[in-house]
């Protein structure tokens, strides 16, 4: 687009910072943040409605960024996807365009990736993470500051890919994900615009395009079952939006989590974090709905399935948000 303002402008980027976007005001903010790292970064933005790129491009105005465009409305996956087979670096990260980076983001995560690799680190000439060696068996995310109401920092228990004694991962990243056994959101996290791998890992596991919801977690289930390890680096490197309106990905769909969690098989759930599940986003989603009797049936399943007390009381929230909308 425009001459480079990354500070980087002889440089060759090492990451690509997939950002979809339908066009919102935060974009501007978020393409800042990934030209803004410490290490050269180019902003990938992938425009998924096309009637938002004439706005796209005049909201990104002065920016040196790289522009795709989905065929519309195909979804954050498909948007990642394509922003993965354009990418020409040998890093890829993703961000949410409500999101945005602190600068030394992309470089604390590929330090600590090839810290984690079997192979050793190599630097470049100007002291950079080099990248003639890169580990495609290593998936990086950070924790993070929610900003939405209030601040917290998420999560209190970062995670970190384990293997057991035969050399399989244990408990794994569905079983963290998925767990609701406190109503506090701050012990586990894991999103979108945390995560960064080799481009080669993302090619080889790709996003389900199909998914209305709870992309992320899939991806990363399926990461690890493909052998790859997810580990992250101890620091606040993201600032989350919490509920910002517009997402790519963002849908109210409660039959969409239902229908992703059938989708699952017990090697990537136990049944404990699937009764949570059930019980916490698919009941909470039908109750807030307004389909009680569905919402109720749906808590009952994940009672008799052994969900934590604190599952079951997210679960029945949702008849909260029903009574506010009859009485709003």
């Amino acid at each position: 687009m425009s001459a480079p303002s990354n500070g980087h402008p002889h440089t060759t980027p090492q990451v690509t910072a997939v950002i979809p976007t339908v066009g919102r005001p935060s974009l501007r903010a978020a393409v800042r943040s990934a030209l803004n790292q410490t290490i050269p970064t180019e902003p990938l933005v992938v425009v998924d409605d096309p009637d938002a790129l004439s706005a796209v491009q005049t909201r990104l105005r002065g920016l040196d960024y790289r522009l795709v465009s989905t065929a519309g409305r195909q979804g954050g996956g498909a948007a990642r996807n394509l922003g993965v087979q354009f990418a020409e670096t040998p890093w890829v990260a993703f961000l949410d365009d409500d999101d945005d980076w602190v600068a030394d983001k992309s470089e604390r995560q590929i330090e600590h990736a090839l810290g984690r690799a079997p192979t050793t680190a190599r630097r470049s000439e100007n002291g950079a993470p080099g990248t003639d060696s890169v580990p495609a068996d290593v998936a990086v995310s950070c924790r993070a500051l929610l900003v939405g109401a209030g601040t917290r920092a998420v999560p209190e228990r970062p995670y970190r890919s384990e293997t057991d004694e035969l050399g399989g991962v244990a408990p794994g990243v569905g079983a963290y994900v998925l767990d609701r056994s406190t109503v506090r959101l701050r012990r586990h996290f894991l999103q979108t615009s945390t995560l960064l791998c080799a481009r080669e890992t993302a090619l080889d596991v790709p996003w389900r395009e199909e998914l209305t919801r709870h992309q992320d977690w899939d991806w990363l289930i399926r990461l690890e079952s493909a052998g790859v390890h997810i580990d992250t680096v101890p620091d606040i490197l993201v600032r989350v939006q919490q509920g910002s309106p517009g997402s790519v990905s963002r849908s109210a769909n409660w039959l969409g989590s239902r229908d992703w969690l059938e989708s699952l098989t017990p090697d990537d759930v136990p049944p404990a974090a699937r009764a949570d599940f059930t019980a916490s986003v698919v009941a909470r989603g039908a109750l807030a709905s307004g389909d009680v009797s569905r919402g109720l049936g749906e808590l009952f399943s994940g009672l008799r399935a052994g969900a934590h007390p604190a599952a079951l009381l997210v679960g029945l929230s949702g008849l909260a948000v029903t009574r506010r909308a009859r009485h709003g």
